[in-house]
This record gives structure tokens, sequence and C-alpha cells, in this order.
């Protein structure tokens, strides 16, 4: 289990703003992450703000809880790693609540696991590098029902020099400020058109 502050800055981005920033940074080592999206019937999540999800890899299987905090450009994250997740089987199946720091936290605000259902999934290629010590620089493409997206994120530990320099890189960059909603606002938006 990990909790940890994620600073970060989004961008929305063209498919070719995408493909010059991968090749001005050398990113050739892309990999593929799945995420898929917890909520209740009743969106007691989404009414709250947290998003729930299970994000795969090659290498790894974790849930994590997304809080917001007092900035807009700050989350709590909590993390439990997972040995597997198995479709078709509900969260309380999979973890044990006792020890599951984010099962406790979604106890605590009232929230069984078992109310829990899956609400959609994207597959994402990402790209990281770190461009100066303190600031990772990734480039997302996510695809979900049909649908792709490019996304430009900048990770920091200093919210108001992070985001100080990720206007500036946007501007050195020649790329629009592109509002960017959270991955799983997107999804859900897009999946509710079809």
């Amino acid at each position: 289990m990990t909790k940890e502050l994620e600073i970060e800055f989004k961008n929305l981005l063209s498919e070719i703003e995408y493909d010059i920033l991968l090749a001005e940074y050398h990113l050739t080592e892309l990999h593929t992450q799945t995420n898929i999206y917890f909520d209740t019937e009743d969106y007691q999540l989404k009414h709250k703000k947290i998003g729930l999800r299970i994000r795969k890899t090659n290498n790894y299987t974790e849930l994590t809880l997304k809080i917001p905090t007092s900035d807009q450009h700050t989350l709590l994250e909590v993390t439990d790693q997972l040995d597997t997740y198995l479709e078709g089987k509900t969260l309380d199946e999979q973890i044990l609540p006792e020890i599951s720091e984010v099962a406790i936290f979604l106890s605590q605000q009232g929230i069984k696991l078992s109310d829990l259902m899956v609400i959609g999934e994207l597959t994402t290629t990402r790209g990281e590098i770190n461009i100066k010590s303190n600031v990772l620089l990734v480039l997302d493409k996510s695809n979900y029902y049909g649908k792709t997206d490019y996304e430009l994120e900048m990770e920091v530990i200093d919210a108001k020099d992070g985001e100080l320099f990720f206007l500036n890189f946007l501007k050195e960059h020649n790329i629009p400020i592109r509002s960017a909603e959270k991955k799983i606002a997107r999804m859900m938006t897009h999946k509710k058109t079809l």
C-alpha cells in the first residue's frame, strides 16, 4: 500500500503534437496499460469527486483511489498492489478489506466494496521521461469505445513552480492550452454518446 500526493498538469494534444513530442524526447519505449474504472450504481464516488480504478500492465496490477485535495492540480492517491484482477469477479471477492487501505477509506465514506461495479475501461499507450530532476513528462495515447485522444501530463513536486514550467513548456512547443478533463471523465462523456 502506498499513499502519495500527485501534482500534475494536463493538456490535450493533437495527434501531430503528440508525434512531434515523442520524436523530440526520443520516447520509443512505450508501455501499454489498461484502466478499469469503478463506481456504485448511483455514482457515489463521482459525487464525491473520487476516482477508483484498477490499472493492469504487463508488470503489475494495482487498485488506486484518487481523492481531491484543496488544490485543483493535486490528488491524494491511495494504492494497493494486487496479485491479479479477475474479470467478472467483484472487488470484494478479490481484495482483503481488512488490509486494503482503499477498502478502509471507502468504508469510512460509507461505500461497500460489494456495491462497486465496472463503469468503463480504457487502454493507454504511455511514454515517460524526466525532463528535469523534479519534472516527469508523460505522453498518453488513450483508446476507449472507438475514440482515441492524446494528452500531455506533467508531474511535478511543487504546484506553483510546476504550473509556471508547464505553461512555459506549452508556449515553447507552440501547443495551445486545451483543458483536459480526467481520463475517466472523458471516457464516460464519450460512452454516453454511444
